[in-house]
């Protein structure tokens, strides 16, 4: 399984709450929401409660016009470009988001395209999880391509959003960093989900009350978080706790132990979890690892005796064999591929065998592909007379995403500062994936 470790996907994002999770310290409990009860009841994947969050778009980052707002427009096509992380020094990569997207936008141009024009799909520029190279990237989808929008945006570093928001270009992704959050002109399939500790005004509950639906009742309610050692978990990680907290758990180990460049012994770390509840360990135990780590930190704890919840970000149907992510259950933030009973995953997966057979539905590949939707989608509603302001005009104005059963609602701008609380709890059990419907908790604001 090694090989099939280091290529499956490596960083992904607990559905609703995080990008990338895992942090040491524990400042994360000093401004949790009180949350009502009822809040925590789940619902539909639309529809969900926001209490009283609101944002103002015109209090956005990347405010003013398009200097060329008509850059990458033809009478006939529409040039669109990404930027990912597909390689990395440390194996974190997102190099299915390409396909992705492709198939998406393959499908669009098949259909007769969008107001009369085609998608000219450059592909995506890969940044090679390097900052630098992310801003340089950046700049040559905007001065050298002259992309209208940038999709997908799928990356380890938020390097980028200078030069987007100084040309006011767009961007739809996945949003596993901060980039996302705070301004006008970055689209996240799942909202805003590592603000910085400015940007943070809620908190919640849709992913913890799923975790909670497992916890027999009468049970405590405790967990840790297990992270890898960077930026972006230690900013996503104060949105974890914040939104198991109001959902009445007890963080009780929360820290980024996992270096990037690899774990090599997870004894440590393991005997801090087993007695971490009052010398008791937690309900359950959540880790943002690449594979390779998850799977020794998975053996020793099961080698401890820990028989409780194991949660992951690892959905990829090349995992099902995987003994060692036997009986874990993987976070995500909107429908897998293998719920074809779901109109919109059919015809994804559909997309996917007609322009790109060889693709699984691995959660870049969808997140790619959901992104040039939510652009596809954006850009029909406007139609033929298109400018960048018009499309951000759209999407700013109360606009609302959503594909039924396959993607969960967002709402702009409001999701411009906060992540959609939705989500569902994929779980491996005898060599098979099996996923409920998408389900969705509230949204509270941070008191």
């Amino acid at each position: 399984m090694r090989r099939l470790f280091r290529k499956s996907v490596l960083i992904l994002t607990v559905a609703g709450v995080v990008g990338i999770a895992g942090c040491g310290g524990g400042d994360s409990a000093n401004d949790t929401a009180a949350v009502d009860p009822a809040l925590l009841k789940l619902g539909a994947d639309h529809g969900w409660n926001q209490t009283d969050v609101t944002v103002d778009a015109a209090s956005l980052d990347c405010q003013g016009k398009a200097s060329n707002p008509t850059r990458g427009v033809t009478d006939t096509s529409i040039k669109i470009g990404g930027l990912a992380t597909v390689t990395s020094p440390s194996g974190i990569a997102f190099g299915d988001a390409d396909a992705g997207a492709k198939a998406r936008f393959a499908r669009a141009n098949a259909e007769g395209g969008i107001a009369g024009r085609t998608i000219d799909y450059v592909g995506v520029r890969d940044d090679g999880s390097d900052p630098a190279r992310n801003s340089a990237q950046a700049t040559a989808l905007v001065s050298r391509d002259e992309v209208f929008a940038a999709a997908p945006v799928l990356t380890t570093t938020s390097s980028y959003i200078d030069t987007f928001c100084k040309d006011v270009t767009p961007f739809f992704g996945w949003g596993t960093e901060s980039g996302f959050c705070g301004n006008a002109i970055g689209f996240s399939i799942v909202g805003c989900q590592t603000p910085t500790a400015e940007q943070r005004v809620s908190v919640n509950t849709g992913p913890p009350a799923m975790v909670n639906a497992l916890i027999p009742a009468g049970s405590p309610k405790s967990i840790a978080m297990i992270g890898i050692d960077n930026d972006a978990a230690r900013q996503g990680n104060i949105t974890v706790s914040q939104g198991f907290q109001a959902a009445g758990f007890n963080v009780v180990y929360e820290k980024t132990p996992i270096p990037v460049s690899g774990l090599s012994d997870p004894t440590p770390i393991v005997q801090a979890v087993m007695t971490a509840d009052q010398g008791a360990p937690p309900a359950a135990v959540f880790m943002v690892t690449p594979v390779g780590d998850a799977v020794k930190l998975l053996g020793a704890l099961r080698a401890a005796g820990y028989d409780g919840i194991l949660l992951t970000p690892f959905y990829d149907p090349r995992l099902a064999g995987a003994k060692e992510l036997a009986d874990t259950y993987a976070v995500m933030q909107w429908q897998p591929g293998l719920s074809t009973d779901v109109p919109g995953i059919k015809q994804m997966m559909a997309d996917f065998k007609a322009y790109a057979p060889d693709l699984p539905d691995s959660l870049p590949a969808m997140a790619g592909y959901w992104a040039a939707d939510m652009l596809v989608t954006a850009l029909q509603k406007v139609g033929r007379d298109l400018t960048v302001d018009a499309l951000l005009k759209t999407l700013n104005g109360d606009y609302t995403n959503y594909v039924a059963g396959a993607v969960p609602e967002t709402r702009w701008p409001l999701n411009h500062v906060a992540a959609s609380p939705c989500g569902t709890l994929a779980h491996l059990k005898d060599g098979k994936w099996s996923a409920p419907a998408l389900s969705c908790g509230a949204i509270a604001k941070i008191s």
